[in-house]
């Protein structure tokens, strides 16, 4: 959106936080830049997760969507394109949570949009909303287990997704947690 925007040279990166994410492209480019880049965001954790889902090739036993699911967050964090220095995972994340867990994704996402209303702060929200995945991914995979006509069950793989992608856009938060810690970090809006 930058190159677009600003021209050829242009590298959100060297701006805010230094991240491609959309909560950095809305301080820096504004509100529907922003929209665009959580738009294409999102897609990068469907698309994958949707294909490991339903392509028999891609399934691997109930594997694939967490295999897929990890390459897209991994290649979102970690861009071997751009020198490895991505966002935070959290729309890609949620993307693929859509199609793993919707009511899963319904519940984080209010956890998520309810603290940032609250707060103002968007990485307390998508922190507490990866805590909430978390929470969820091991609730309804026990409520599964004692009850296998549970409608929001979920298989092992599935599980280990709820677990291992939230505490991995957790631990890209570390600079946030820090600057929460110490009153320092900006509320949405805030450039």
């Amino acid at each position: 959106m930058g190159k677009l925007l600003r021209g050829k040279n242009f590298d959100i990166r060297a701006y805010g936080s230094h991240k491609t994410g959309a909560t950095n492209v809305l301080r820096v480019l504004g509100k529907i830049p922003a929209a665009i880049v959580f738009i294409l965001d999102i897609s990068k954790g469907i698309g994958p997760a949707l294909l490991a889902s339903y392509v028999p090739l891609f399934y691997a036993g109930g594997w694939g969507i967490l295999a897929a699911s990890l390459a897209a967050l991994l290649g979102h964090n970690y861009p071997v394109f751009i020198g490895f220095k991505g966002g935070r995972g959290v729309s890609t994340g949620a993307g693929a949570l859509l199609v793993v867990s919707p009511l899963g994704f319904l519940a984080t996402g209010i956890v998520t949009l309810g603290s940032i209303l609250l707060w103002r702060f968007v990485s307390l929200g998508s922190i507490l909303g990866c805590l909430a995945a978390i929470i969820c991914g091991i609730s309804f995979y026990a409520l599964g287990q004692a009850n296998p006509t549970f409608f929001a069950k979920l298989s092992f793989p599935q599980m280990l997704f709820l677990i291992i992608v939230p505490t991995i856009i957790i631990l890209s938060h570390s600079d946030n947690i820090s600057r929460l810690l110490t009153g320092k970090e900006r509320t949405i809006g805030q450039k």
